[in-house]
């Protein structure tokens, strides 16, 4: 699975999304954001929650890729 965060779903008009494997990946890439886009400092509790909810779970593209690659490795043998 893969996350990803859109800006706008925090109710700001901000055309941002991202997106990584892991929140451990996600988070840092919000936090930039908000600190060079939106001149947050520091997040506050309401806006982690708005955050929190805006990130969405997606098939990751890795995956379904590799998929793909595999069948099309083992009908070439």
């Amino acid at each position: 699975m893969a996350y990803k965060f859109s800006c706008r779903a925090t109710g700001l008009d901000c055309d941002f999304i991202a997106e990584a494997e892991t929140m451990d990946e996600l988070m840092p890439k919000i936090a930039e954001h908000g600190k060079q886009a939106h001149d947050m400092e520091q997040i506050s509790d309401e806006t982690m929650q708005k955050v929190k909810a805006a990130i969405t779970e997606e098939p990751s593209s890795e995956s379904a890729g590799s998929e793909d690659k595999a069948d099309e490795t083992s009908g070439s043998q």
